[in-house]
């Protein structure tokens, strides 16, 4: 049986180590971003064209109204006049751009995920704190990911639709006794590709940038070892499950006391630029508050970012748990230096 608490321990450590031996308030910034980066960091449109032709007649003594529309009185006649038709094809040519445009931005993302997704383990391992040479050195590894992740996303998302038509069929029969085997099997999917979830990001991922393999070669080696190791396999999923579930509640804790915290300095610095303000003359108003606009917006951004940035400790030991327990599955998986090894270095 696998010794978590010594897990835990290491990867407290070793997290210690990383972020506050000695603490480096940039190189705590970099990782932040490569964690946010590698998703570390938290645990049929119809259109229809219709012009609309109907208009009010007016009656006119002596007179009628034609039945195309026009209306003649007093020996002139005006043309019909029709409200502007909306051209489908133009709505459709906009839409499919924009649809491309979200599929590229969601493209881009998987692939910076899945490449970033080895940097923050490298920068863990060799605590650092570095993106260029890791990003290209990962190049092989998170291109395999990346294409893996873009097969899977497609599988789920078939299977999530799936599972919606069946559900909207159900209903339309009235069949509702048929929602409990539907509701069983989809509880049982969602939780198998849970579970495959963690042996994919906790296991096949650091195998993968040890061996340099592929990641269906990687899931190959995390399944044989997880086949071995079934009992230490799901207790380090409920492990993983509580200890998620307390590093959420102390992010969130911490996160509403920083807030607070910044909230009285940013509440005098508004009532500053509120009474400055009062002083200036009608026609400085407005580029007062668009110059105070764009000098504060990325101060805000940034403060916004080292709020974010305060959940950087528990992405690193979550992550550097994952590789403590693959090490003592295996011990050829040995990726974070050991005490003794430190020490020798330093």
């Amino acid at each position: 049986m696998v010794d978590f608490g010594a897990v835990i321990g290491d990867s407290a450590n070793w997290t210690k180590k990383v972020l506050f031996q000695p603490f480096n308030f940039k190189k705590w910034l970099i990782l932040a971003f490569i964690a946010i980066m590698a998703g570390s960091m938290s645990n049929g449109c119809n259109f229809n064209s219709v012009n609309d032709d109907h208009y009010e007649s007016q009656q006119q003594q002596g007179e009628g109204v034609p039945s195309d529309g026009s209306a003649c009185g007093q020996g002139k006649c005006v043309p019909p006049v029709h409200g502007p038709s909306v051209d489908g094809s133009a709505f459709w040519v906009i839409f499919g751009s924009v649809m491309l445009f979200i599929i590229a931005l969601v493209l881009l993302f998987m692939w910076l995920g899945s490449r970033f997704a080895f940097v923050f383990i490298e920068d863990i391992i060799k605590n650092d704190a570095s993106i260029k040479k890791p990003f290209s050195d990962n190049a092989d590894v998170g291109n395999s990911y990346f294409k893996f992740n873009i097969v899977f996303t497609l599988v789920f998302m078939v299977t999530l639709f799936a599972f919606i038509g069946t559900g909207i069929f159900i209903y339309t029969q009235a069949a509702y006794l048929a929602f409990i085997p539907l509701a069983l099997a989809f509880i049982v999917v969602a939780a198998a590709v849970g579970v495959f979830s963690v042996m994919l990001i906790d296991l096949v991922l650091p195998i993968m940038f040890k061996e340099r393999i592929k990641t269906l070669a990687g899931i190959g080696r995390a399944w044989a070892l997880v086949k071995a190791n079934k009992g230490n396999f799901a207790v380090y999923i409920l492990i993983k499950i509580g200890l998620g579930i307390g590093a959420g509640i102390a992010y969130t804790i911490l996160a509403i006391g920083a807030a607070i915290v910044l909230l009285i300095p940013i509440v005098l610095v508004v009532v500053v630029l509120y009474s400055l303000h009062k002083g200036l003359p009608a026609e400085a108003v407005l580029p007062y508050w668009i110059i105070t606009g764009i000098i504060l917006t990325p101060v805000c951004l940034f403060i916004i970012y080292c709020l974010i940035a305060l959940n950087l400790p528990f992405a690193v030991f979550f992550r550097s748990m994952s590789m403590k327990f693959l090490e003592k599955l295996d011990p050829q998986y040995a990726l974070i230096p050991s005490e003794k090894q430190v020490a020798a270095q330093q």
